[in-house]
């Protein structure tokens, strides 16, 4: 039963995390664009979606990330419980996302993607997933 609550809530969340990518899909420049759904959602499409469709990308992946944290969580706890090593399976994204977004608001997120993307306008191509890896959370890392 817990396992499938789980499951719906990641998907959940799935869902909500590609909402604004739907929306993105109908475009010319969707057409020309990689399968794969994360990098569809390029600072083109990031610039053309309103403020609440951002958040809403936003929320869900921290519900996502939020999501694995607590299934790690759990599997861990079990693995003790039964005398075995704990083993915890979380990425470097969403442990470097948990470490670097600590006491940071989506809207205050949603400002530093803003302002990569238009500090640099020349890369409207690139993912908002590889822009907060590499330009947000990276550097965030680097400085604590």
């Amino acid at each position: 039963m817990k396992k499938s609550v789980l499951c719906l809530a990641l998907s959940l969340a799935l869902v909500l995390a590609f909402a604004p990518v739907r929306a993105a899909e109908n475009t010319p420049e969707a057409e020309n664009s990689k399968a794969n759904p994360v990098d569809q959602f390029t600072g083109a499409a990031w610039q053309k979606t309103p403020e609440a469709e951002k958040l809403a990308f936003l929320f869900g992946v921290e519900t996502a990330i939020t999501v694995e944290y607590f299934v790690n969580g759990k599997i861990a706890e079990n693995a003790t419980k039964e005398g075995k090593r704990p083993v915890y399976t979380l990425s470097p994204f969403e442990k470097g996302w948990m470490k670097a977004f600590k006491g940071v608001n989506r809207a205050e997120v949603a400002k530093m993607v803003d302002a990569w993307y238009t500090a640099n306008p020349q890369q409207l191509d690139r993912p908002v997933m590889s822009v907060i890896w590499r330009e947000i959370i990276e550097p965030r890392l680097n400085a604590k």
